[in-house]
């Protein structure tokens, strides 16, 4: 049979090894929430700089192909019939429109065969052609970068719900480990009373 001081004393000292084991924990989870919380605002300005970016890529894009477009007003245009003209007009419309890199490459290969034969025909220089083709392909790298970035989204889109969940579970462990730790300081105040 244990006296009482001896009683007390051993409870005292398990209040002393609860508090200290818990605050060790409560410290380390408070750690842990903080990087991820700021992981998480890190995301967020990722998304919110991808987003920007990816207006810029759509814009830009656009534009190489109207400048594209621009050329062939002023250059090829008048040198050609209007189905001729009407088919280019089409073959751009095409490439502008929202489609997938690899289609785009396509379609761009093909494109740039036919005009191939078309400019030499209307006799333009090969400056002309490659004129053409430097804007086809910055338009073109834009998309590219866009489909990257779309891609890179889903993955921040994935890691930031992951991370909003594991921020929920952790605060509400975090606020437990905080009454926990209340509840062993009073009772050592309780206990530390009688054992004087």
């Amino acid at each position: 049979m244990l006296k009482e001081e001896e009683l007390i004393s051993a409870v005292v000292e398990k209040h002393r090894r609860f508090l200290e084991e818990d605050r060790k924990e409560f410290n380390d989870l408070g750690s842990r929430l903080n990087q991820i919380e700021e992981d998480a605002k890190n995301l967020k300005n990722s998304r919110i700089r991808m987003a920007e970016r990816k207006e810029v890529l759509k814009e830009k894009r656009q534009q190489f192909y109207h400048q594209a477009e621009a050329l062939f007003e002023k250059d090829l245009f008048p040198k050609l019939d209007q189905i001729t003209a009407n088919k280019l007009k089409e073959d751009i419309k095409r490439l502008k429109g929202q489609i997938e890199p690899e289609e785009e490459q396509k379609l761009k290969d093909s494109f740039m065969e036919y005009l191939h034969g078309i400019v030499r025909a209307a006799g333009l220089e090969e400056s002309f052609l490659l004129q053409i083709q430097a804007r086809i392909d910055e338009a073109m790298n834009s998309n590219l970068e866009l489909k990257k970035i779309t891609e890179s989204e889903k993955h921040i889109e994935e890691d930031d719900g992951s991370k909003n969940e594991e921020i929920s579970k952790g605060k509400s462990q975090h606020k437990w480990l905080g009454i926990k730790i209340k509840n062993h300081e009073e009772a050592l105040i309780y206990w530390e009373k009688l054992k004087v």
